[in-house]
């Protein structure tokens, strides 16, 4: 597209301007209503049997804990993405990273402590249902997400759409964790991380196209 074509579309989708919220305030009215209907969602789908004895065990309460951490860092990058001349900086951007490292480290470490990590990863079948809830329950969560970044006109697509991505299958990997009754790091690391890890990258894919601000309806500006 030239220019004078970029500006001629620009100057003819122009429409009234109202200031988007401050990113802190986008992230606490989307973790809200996340964090409410994924919860909501859990308890229909059925939490496991034991699961209040689980919380208090620290690896499990470990591994929630990084993995909604990672879900928050990531809404929240993508969210100060947003904003225009901050998207230059790497800190939003290596935050989440940096905490969905700390994610898979810690499955790491919980599963070579328990001695044969390979063989046991080996021999683990595969099991769907985990998949199939973490890409259900983050549909919702994410949509929002995108709907919100997608107001703000993000010129950082690819990252903005990889960073809501990972917020929203994180938070249903939490979910997920909550409702699935194996403990096992190697399930955790094959039936958990690795759907969320796959999932983040379609989403990154499909979420940069639909993120394309020219297509988007005419919004405030961060």
């Amino acid at each position: 597209m030239r220019t004078d074509e970029l500006i001629v579309q620009l100057a003819r989708s122009a429409g009234p301007v109202r200031l988007l919220p401050a990113p802190s305030v986008r992230l606490a009215q989307w973790t809200v209503v996340a964090a409410s209907l994924t919860a909501l969602s859990t308890i229909l789908i059925g939490p496991r049997a034991d699961v209040w004895t689980a919380l208090y065990r620290p690896a499990f309460a470990g591994l929630a804990v990084v993995t909604l951490g990672t879900a928050l860092l990531s809404a929240a990058g993508a969210f100060v993405l947003s904003v225009p001349g901050v998207e230059r900086s790497p800190l939003p951007r290596a935050v989440p990273l940096v905490a969905g490292g700390l994610w898979t480290l810690v499955l790491v470490v919980l599963l070579t402590t328990g001695g044969n990590p390979v063989p046991r990863v080996l021999a683990l079948p595969f099991h769907w249902a985990c998949l199939f809830e973490i890409a259900g329950l983050s549909i919702v969560p994410g949509g929002a997400l995108f709907a919100m970044l997608r107001r703000a006109a993000p010129l950082r697509r690819a990252w903005s759409a990889a960073l809501a991505t990972l917020a929203a299958v994180a938070l249903a990997a939490v979910a997920t964790q909550i409702i699935c009754p194996i403990d096992d790091p190697a399930h955790q690391l094959v039936g958990h991380l690795w759907p969320a890890a796959m999932l983040s990258v379609c989403g990154t894919i499909v979420g940069r196209r639909w993120l394309h601000w020219l297509h988007a309806d005419p919004a405030p500006r961060s």
